[in-house]
Parts: C-alpha cells; structure tokens; sequence
C-alpha cells in the first residue's frame, strides 16, 4: 500500500506564510501606491491649479480698476493735445478761462471725480471741485509732475487726500506741450478711491479672501471694507508689499498666508488677494481626506483578513 507525500509543520508554517503574504500585497501596494500618488503628484497638481485660478482672478479685480484709470486716462491724453488747451494758457485771464473750460467739459464724464489744469511749474489755474484758496499756489505737484514729464501720455499718480475736500483720490496727469515739445502746463482728472472701493465691494470673494490695491508707492487704496485708506500699513505690511512689488506677479506665502497678485495695466498698481492657506487648499486637503479614509480600512482591513487566512 502506497503512502502519499508527508506535509511537515515547517512546509504548514510556509504555506501560511505565503497566503498572508499573497493577501498583504493584494491589498497593500495597490492602496500604498494610491496614498503616495495623492499626496504627491495629485496634491501638487490640485494646488498648482488652486493658483492659476487666483491668478486669474486677481487679473480680473486688477482689469476691473484699470477699466476706470484706462477711460480716464484716455479722455486726459484727448484733451493734452487739443489747441484748445494752448488757448487757455495764453489767454488774457487764464484762471478765468480755465474755469470755464473745467466747467464745460467735466459733467459729460459721469466717471471723472474732479480736473485741473495747473502752470508748467505745478501752480493751479482752475479745477473742480471749486478751490479757489489754492488758484495760483503749487497745486501738490510733488505727486504727479515727475511722472507726467516723463510719459508722453498720461501718468496716474499715488493716492493722496485732495485739496479742495480731504477725499481720496489719484490724478491722472498729461503734460501739455506746444509743438516743439515745450511744456507750458497740465490737464487732470481725479478719481476717487471710494468710487474704486464701490465697484470691488460688488465682488463676491471667498471665504476670508481679502482684495487689496496698491499704489506705485506701496500705499493701500482701501480698508478690509473696501472704504478709502487714509493711513499708511505697518512696517511688516510695508515689507511685505514691497517684496510683492519686486515679484510684481505670482505667489507668495507669509505665516500662513498666500497672496497673489498682478499689476495693472494702466498704473504701476497691484491688485493683491490674500486669503489663509488651509482656506485656498481646503478642498485638496478634503479630497485626500477622502482618499485615506477608505485607503486605511482597507490596509487594515486586509491585515486582518490575511491573519485570518493565516489561521487556517
């Protein structure tokens, strides 16, 4: 009679060892491959697209203001180089003459808050809103007349707090010159920062996203609620945005933090958007947590079933 082949204990313990093995890979490399993919590649190409649309959107915020300082500028470098503007100068009277044009010409721009026309040396000839305490005095030509010399177009100054009323405002500035290139004065129109506030508060932004427009100077246009600002940021605020300006496009993290941003067109402006980092990758960080979750029942509930295997 034939005897069939003796299995010992150590060939049992082998066999064992193998189908707890062959269950523990079936479910673990597949599940362990999944998590490193998440939380690399995945998690990176989820957040660099988070980036792109705030970048995208910050263009869009900066288009908005420069859709305002681009008409504005357009109706300045109209009127720069217009012979109507050399007759006012030479006029008999031309603060007289220069009141009068101001007054023709401003009510057929709903979206201009004020003009000037001021002397080659930065004196004011006329303006509106009505300032006639400051007619023939330097009408603050320490904040556009550099600027406006050098563009052979317009020149939109730093905010500042306008004359005639505390608001305030940016002008926008074109030098006036005759035709063999000799200044003789300038032509201005103001804005208003609170009219600028008006149409971003309109924007409905995310979560603690915060929108933020500086000037050429590092000044912040507006309070968190979009109201005009009146005093200047702190020194870590002053630091921060003149790294930003250096960027001048991009990204940047501080504390927790990340702040997009974009210059505009019509300015050297920035449109800054900052919002918290666990709030801009809130859903990448749900994604993967939906991604764990299940990925660690089944590592462990494979553990368990290959412990069960093993038993038998």
């Amino acid at each position: 009679m034939g005897i069939g082949p003796v299995t010992t204990k150590r060939e049992r313990k082998l066999e064992r060892f193998d189908i707890v093995l062959t269950v523990l890979l079936a479910g673990w490399v597949p599940s362990i491959l999944m998590l490193l993919i998440s939380y690399t590649t995945l998690k990176k190409t989820l957040e660099s697209k988070i980036l792109r649309d705030r970048q995208t959107f910050v263009q869009l915020v900066g288009h908005l203001v420069d859709e305002d300082l681009a008409s504005t500028a357009s109706i300045v470098a109209y009127y720069q180089t217009l012979p109507d503007m050399e007759r006012v100068f030479a006029a008999a009277n031309p603060s007289e003459a220069a009141q009068q044009w101001i007054a023709q010409k401003f009510f057929a721009y709903p979206r201009i808050d004020g003009m000037f026309i001021a002397t080659a040396d930065g004196k004011l000839v006329g303006t509106l809103p009505a300032a006639p305490n400051v007619v023939g005095q330097p009408f603050h030509p320490q904040i556009w007349k550099e600027g406006a010399d050098r563009q052979t177009s317009t020149y939109v100054s730093p905010v500042h707090a306008r004359p005639a009323d505390g608001r305030m405002v940016t002008d926008v500035v074109g030098a006036v010159r005759t035709r063999d290139g000799k200044t003789i004065g300038y032509v201005g129109a103001s804005i208003l920062i609170e009219r600028l506030g008006r149409r971003l508060s309109a924007i409905s932004f995310a979560d603690r996203a915060v929108c933020q427009i500086v000037d050429q100077q590092g000044f912040p246009l507006f309070t968190a609620d979009f109201k005009p600002e009146t005093e200047p940021g702190t020194r870590t605020e002053a630091k921060l945005i003149g790294d930003i300006q250096r960027e001048q496009s991009g990204h940047l993290t501080r504390d927790g933090t990340i702040f997009s941003f974009d210059p505009l067109e019509s300015a050297q402006w920035l449109a800054i958007i900052h919002q918290p980092e666990e709030i801009a990758y809130a859903p990448v960080h749900d994604l993967l947590r939906k991604i764990t979750v299940p990925a660690g029942w089944l590592i462990a509930g494979t553990l368990v079933a290959a412990i069960l295997a093993g038993q038998f």
